[in-house]
């Protein structure tokens, strides 16, 4: 064996079911910088297209996702290459929160001696370009307090870096008129719930005296820049992974805390999850699902010792986090009720648009 070749590790892991400790030995990992740099420079240029798409809409007044262009901006975009400057900052925004999410597990994952990958982005034909990043964690993780402060990095180094640009990002948005009012205004119109967060931060720059055009009118009254779009998406994938439940971030957060409590806290997040699909958005189906069959299975440590009080305050946090960055409507009305009532009208039935 070369001498430079990693050396197996031994993990001491508890089994609380045979209430015994069994040794695992982990082989090194292969790292494909490759394969993460590949997924990496895709993700950057999706991103960018669909971002360069979002940011002429905003500068000429277009409604946002209007056209068809918007959605498949690829053939517009190739047309001219400059034009993908025109999706920095939505490409910066949304890339730069996710990457703070996962590199804050990755970050914790290497203080604490778990083996973990850097983290894979998947570049997707999407409204925003990806659907997402993970890492993949490759090894067993020693104690309660380790698990805790993996799980909630994440959430918290997004979130860190969602708010300052969710700033700057509403300060350069502006009042809805001309023909993106009309388009936000009709029936066929996306229309993006947004959070307590973005109200909150409204009305801070509105209470502080800004003098920006954005500040003057209501929030739900702003044509968001595409970077508040980009913070938008960085904090509902940050209330995502806090679902208390499942393998999820906020899983990971309860397990930690109380071992016993994972899996009611996991069934009662279904049961929520299930009106909130029927009425509000259809997706909490999915994730309803997610946690169903993920629900059971969870990282094996020890009971012993129990987590500190200052990271019990930080769960507080975290749920503070949650409260902030959760719309139970993401995408306006789009609950099964409604989906399932519109699929069965019928077309004499429906109301006519105003002339």
């Amino acid at each position: 064996m070369p001498d430079n070749q990693p050396l197996p590790q031994e993990y001491h892991v508890f089994d609380p079911e045979r209430k015994e400790i069994r040794v695992v030995v982990i082989q090194p990992m292969r790292r494909r910088y490759w394969l993460h740099a590949l997924l990496f420079l895709a993700t950057i240029f999706t991103t960018l297209c669909i971002g360069a798409r979002m940011q002429y809409s905003f500068d000429h007044n277009l409604g946002l996702f209007s056209q068809d262009l918007d959605f498949w901006p690829w053939q517009w975009v190739f047309e001219d290459w400059h034009r993908l400057l025109l999706g920095v900052p939505f490409s910066a925004c949304i890339l730069g929160i996710l990457t703070a999410h996962e590199l804050g597990h990755y970050v914790l994952c290497v203080r604490r001696g778990v083996l973990a990958t850097l983290p894979f982005f998947i570049p997707a034909p999407t409204l925003i370009g990806t659907v997402g990043a993970f890492i993949r964690i490759k090894s067993p993780i020693r104690s309660r307090a380790d698990l805790f402060d993996i799980g909630i990095a994440g959430p918290i180094a997004g979130f860190v870096v969602a708010v300052p640009v969710l700033i700057f990002a509403l300060l350069a948005s502006k009042p809805l008129t001309g023909e993106a009012a009309a388009y936000a205004s009709g029936n066929d119109s996306l229309t993006l719930g947004l959070p307590l967060i973005f109200k909150l931060v409204h009305w801070m720059i509105a209470a502080l005296g800004s003098h920006a055009a954005s500040a003057q009118v209501p929030v739900h009254g702003l044509y968001l820049h595409p970077m508040a779009i980009g913070a938008w998406v960085g904090l509902f994938a940050t209330s995502l992974n806090l679902l208390p439940g499942g393998q999820l971030d906020g899983g990971h957060i309860i397990f930690a805390l109380n071992p016993r409590l994972h899996r009611p806290i996991s069934l009662l997040s279904i049961v929520v999850l299930l009106p909130l699909s029927w009425f509000y958005w259809a997706g909490w189906l999915l994730w309803a699902m997610v946690l169903r069959f993920t629900g059971g299975r969870h990282p094996d440590v020890p009971l012993l010792p129990p987590l500190d009080t200052k990271r019990r305050v930080l769960a507080v946090f975290a749920l503070i986090m949650l409260a902030l960055t959760l719309t139970p409507a993401p995408f306006g009305d789009q609950g099964l009720g409604k989906v399932i009532q519109d699929y069965h009208k019928p077309p004499q039935q429906q109301t006519p648009s105003k002339q």
